[in-house]
């Protein structure tokens, strides 16, 4: 019980016990992320409104928030009245009219020549008349016979009717003269048309005929009083040969106006409608029904229903792969990854569409919408895809880049070529990201952001098959600016990610790694030989790490870290003393026992001091688990007296806990491994490969992979790793020519061979140094 208790102690004091840290559950996260980002890259939802009236002043002003399509009555209107009055009016033309008035006149006439000279008299008789088939009234009928139906007025009056029949006889002259572009000519015998460009000068059916042929009888043989009412007879009897066909008109027109397509007015995004205090227009009224409708429209809500559905699709994606990510990289919970990742969706989701809100407010100042759209190029798409690569790994992070795209697609009213302005960024910069080696380079990954954000943006005016006009340098421009946000955004963002969720980036591993920060430095000054041994360890966890996929970089950072403790009592420890003299001589084993276990405590004190990651601290506390001090063990054993109570081996082992990821176990195998291979007189490939072998099924037995899923391939895979450094490292060089550095082993090798009587005396063999 004694011991068990100071086990428990000492486990405290050192910092061995496990971390309870208050943590969500996944289910939480991954509720929390879909809401959020559904109704942040949803279209806004907003229910019906009374519409706005012609006449009424506006309460504020409407901004076009995407392009809109909206159709213009007024303009169609237009268009099919211009279309309808370009359909020339039809008339039907009777060629035959002349012929026809020609022929019944002279029937008439000579008819009634025959009855009047049968009757012998100059009077109307019932005999003339029923001649006469034309009709004719008695007064013009008597005026005819008193003349005795003369063939000389009858070729005047035949004369003057193929006259006007020679410019036409129209039905309505003033609709006719109205015809400046000219007439569509329909022969009623033929059905043929003809186009005539100037308009005839034609006399109208009826009192203009009858002044006309009036006017023309002056000089015949008529009395005053008998030629009017010839004239009428006679303008009764010249039909219209041109008659207006408005039905065929009309129904041409009605063709020609109903073949006229819907006008459609662009409506550019950003584009100011109205503002405050203006009076709304009849086109005004429509064009803010129509923003409504673009984002109040009852599909929204069927939208929102598909984000929801898309954004619950990526919620568990991203959940299935932070549990295949166990085996991989930093070896964290699947649940810590799984927050980092959704909450930086939600936290970028929420940027943007506040960024998003920023921009139209912003692109509501300027009257240009190709100016306002600009605007939206400078968003910082590609922050969130960054950021989740770099705490959680290049697959998080593309799957978060796509996710992404189509949230911004959506957001920008289902716009492909948004979709793929955010997509190509985000790549561009999680490649980027890939290759950073400080934060100091963060404005390179914004270059290379910015310039996959020109090839998008130059891609989409292609695409789009537009004329390149002054709007494209503006587009550009918003681009270039979007990519510098980018850099600011990742570098604002980063470091609380960083905090909040314990993650260690390859970048802050990479600046832990510099050998002038404190701690290593302090490490090089007061303890030379154990700094020397931390760059070798770090080198073989490098190596190891990286033959069975684990982390190779914090790998070496940590076995850079692992012995900070020894700072603190750096003479108790072999490899800073002196040659000939160690002071644990004068101590008894459990003192020594006590102070070698106690770097590992002094050793988190200190990263915990300096801030050092989690992974780092926790590569401190577990690279000695629970092993065996075994030189003070068995130096406790040889000390002991025969009698005596046995020696509590807990009290030599090292508090622990055990490696529970495969970075430490991995930096244990490589601390024991590079003391050892300092013992070795000889070091030779299979002498290298035996204490490889030995230390790892030590460790094995020993239980001090019971708490890590190192496998017995990854054991082989590092024995082999471990073998190839650790030979190299002590490679073979030929000697110097002319050159002695080695007279005692020449003098052996010189030396004539023991006498015959010496192999009588037993020689005891040293037993090993301790190291």
């Amino acid at each position: 019980m004694k011991t068990f208790r100071r086990r428990r102690v000492l486990a405290r004091e050192t910092g061995a016990e496990p971390v309870h840290r208050p943590s969500l559950r996944p289910w939480f996260w991954g509720i929390l992320y879909v809401l959020v980002t559904t109704f942040s890259f949803a279209p806004t939802l907003t229910f019906r409104k009374a519409p706005v009236r012609p006449g009424s002043i506006a309460t504020r002003d409407v901004v076009a928030p995407r392009d809109l399509i909206v159709s213009d009555p007024e303009a169609t209107s237009r268009r099919r009245s211009e279309a309808a009055a370009e359909v020339l009016p039809v008339y039907d033309f009777d060629a035959a009219a002349p012929s026809r008035f020609e022929k019944e006149l002279r029937e008439s006439f000579v008819r009634a020549r025959v009855a009047l000279g049968r009757s012998g008299l100059r009077e109307v008789s019932q005999e003339v008349r029923d001649a006469f088939h034309l009709p004719i009234g008695d007064e013009a009928l008597s005026a005819l016979a008193r003349l005795g139906f003369s063939a000389t007025l009858e070729d005047r009056l035949v004369a003057i009717g193929l006259d006007l029949y020679r410019n036409g006889i129209v039905d309505n002259r003033e609709l006719f003269v109205e015809q400046r572009g000219g007439i569509l000519l329909r022969d009623t015998s033929t059905g043929r048309e003809h186009r005539r460009r100037d308009t005839p000068v034609a006399i109208e059916y009826g009192s203009e005929t009858k002044s006309e042929v009036s006017m023309r009888l002056a000089e015949s043989a008529l009395r005053e009083s008998e030629r009017a009412e010839v004239a009428a007879f006679l303008a009764a009897s010249l039909r219209p040969s041109l008659t207006f066909n408005s039905t065929m008109t009309a129904q041409r027109r009605e063709e020609a106006s109903r073949g006229v397509e819907s006008v459609f007015t662009k409506i550019p995004r950003g584009k100011v409608i109205v503002r405050a205090g203006d009076e709304i227009t009849p086109r005004t009224s429509l064009w803010v029904a129509a923003v409504r409708a673009s984002v109040s429209d009852p599909s929204s809500w069927f939208k929102v229903a598909g984000i929801l559905i898309l954004q619950s699709l990526a919620a568990t994606v991203f959940w299935l792969d932070a549990r295949r990510y166990i085996r991989r990289k930093r070896e964290r919970p699947a649940d810590t990854i799984y927050a980092s990742v959704v909450s930086a969706g939600i936290l970028f989701a929420l940027l943007m569409r506040g960024s998003f809100v920023l921009a139209q407010g912003f692109s509501s100042s300027f009257e240009g919408p190709a100016t306002a759209a600009a605007t939206y190029y400078a968003l910082p798409f590609a922050a969130g895809p960054i950021v989740a690569g770099l705490v959680s790994g290049m697959g998080p992070a593309l799957l978060f880049a796509a996710a992404n795209a189509v949230g911004a697609g959506v957001l920008m009213g289902q716009s492909f070529p948004f979709a793929l302005f955010a997509l190509v960024g985000s790549l561009a910069g999680i490649f980027a990201a890939g290759r950073m080696r400080a934060r100091t380079v963060l404005l390179a990954m914004g270059g290379f952001v910015a310039a996959a954000n020109l090839i998008s943006i130059t891609a989409i005016q292609l695409l789009n098959a537009e004329p390149v006009r002054w709007t494209f340098a503006l587009d550009v421009l918003g681009g270039l600016v979007g990519g510098l946000l980018v850099s600011a955004t990742v570098g604002l963002f980063l470091p609380v990610f960083e905090h909040f969720f314990h993650v260690t980036t390859d970048i802050r591993l990479l600046e832990l790694s510099n050998q002038n920060l404190p701690l290593l430095r302090n490490l090089a000054l007061e303890a030379p030989g154990t700094y020397q041994h931390s760059l070798m360890v770090g080198h073989l966890a490098e190596a190891a790490a990286e033959a069975v996929g684990a982390d190779a970089l914090l790998a070496r950072v940590s076995g850079y870290y692992h012995d900070i403790g020894k700072t603190k009592m750096p003479v108790y420890f072999i490899e800073n003393q002196s040659k000939g003299f160690n002071r644990h001589d004068r101590l008894e084993p459990s003192m020594s026992a006590l102070i070698i276990a106690a770097h590992v405590k002094e050793g988190v004190e200190m990263a915990k001091k300096a801030r050092l990651p989690e992974p780092i601290v926790a590569a401190i506390r577990e690279h000695h688990g629970t092993k065996l001090i075994r030189y003070f063990y068995q130096k406790a054993l040889t000390k002991s007296e025969p009698g005596a109570s046995a020696v509590p081996e807990m009290e030599y082992r090292h508090p622990g806990p055990k490696p529970g990821t495969r970075i430490t176990a991995i930096l244990m195998i490589a601390d024991a491994v590079e003391a050892a291979s300092r013992t070795i007189l000889e070091p030779t490939q299979p002498k290298i490969r035996a204490m490889i072998q030995t230390i790892v099924d030590d460790c094995l037995r020993d239980g001090q992979f019971d708490e890590c899923d190192l496998t017995m391939r990854d054991l082989a895979l590092i024995v082999d790793a471990l073998e190839k450094t650790v030979t190299t490292i002590f490679h073979h060089r030929i000697d110097y020519p002319g050159f002695d550095f080695n007279p005692e082993r020449t003098r052996r090798k010189t030396e004539p061979p023991p006498a015959p009587a010496a192999t009588g005396a037993a020689a005891r063999s040293p037993g090993p140094r301790p190291a």
